[in-house]
């Protein structure tokens, strides 16, 4: 990955990977100049809207940064102002820098954007879309896996806890699976690095909510007790954790 480079616009602060973009164009942000462009190529609904966009020859996911529950619905999604550095974009753009050096399977971060405005601030990120990769959610629904695509999906996850980091969503759509059935983490808002502790087994008790959740919901998704049991063993190859989860 490039370095770091800073763009200042009025208040508002960019972070870009410059190994990527030689110059920062601000509007990259905006999906209405996207679309009058060209570049934007789609999106999906959920609590952080996600835009599809094509640029400089790359595929790129833009995530503008919303407030979830209750409180989502009156503040839609400005936060509390903080230091740059502390932002909602800005840890993600890092931690997902940091993470890319370790050589664990996450998007590249290519923009940050960290917009104050009185005593609140909006935020958004640019990554760059993993090539043809679904949501693990996604392709159950379609066909089951074999051992080994589970053992791998447990390796991953235990490389990222070996790591210390807590991913704060850990669920089966937070994981995707590209042409080659390689598994990709993805959704880093709010994690962090943390020392090792009960927090890695309360990650793993919720992807497999996860998994129950998906399951009870759709009438066809192939995830029996026996592909968690193979996540399992691959996650345990990475070394023994503090407890053995259920």
């Amino acid at each position: 990955m490039g370095s770091t480079s800073e763009l200042k616009v009025g208040g508002t602060v960019i972070w870009y990977d410059a190994g990527v973009l030689d110059s920062m164009e601000p509007r990259l942000f905006e999906p209405d100049w996207l679309r009058d462009k060209g570049s934007l190529r789609g999106s999906a609904q959920g609590r952080n809207e996600a835009y599809f966009l094509h640029y400089l020859g790359r595929d790129m996911v833009l995530r503008h940064f919303r407030r979830g529950g209750l409180f989502g619905k009156l503040n839609r999604d400005r936060y509390i102002c903080t230091d740059i550095g502390k932002g909602r974009a800005m840890r993600e753009f890092m931690l997902l820098a940091w993470m890319r050096r370790q050589s664990l399977p996450v998007p590249r971060p290519i923009a940050a954007r960290h917009c104050p405005s009185g005593l609140f601030y909006r935020a958004d990120l640019i990554t760059e879309r993993v090539p043809e990769a679904r949501p693990l959610a996604e392709v159950l629904q379609e066909r089951a896996l074999p051992e080994r695509n589970w053992t791998a999906i447990g390796s991953v996850i235990r490389q990222l806890h070996g790591l210390g980091v807590h991913h704060a969503d850990l669920n089966c759509r937070n994981i995707l699976l590209d042409a080659c059935e390689q598994a990709w983490l993805i959704d880093f808002d709010k994690c962090e690095r943390r020392e090792p502790n009960g927090w890695m087994m309360r990650n793993l008790a919720r992807l497999r909510r996860s998994f129950e959740k998906e399951k009870q919901r759709q009438k066809r998704f192939n995830w029996a007790a026996d592909d968690w049991s193979a996540l399992l063993s691959g996650y345990m190859m990475g070394g023994e954790p503090q407890e053995r989860p259920h």
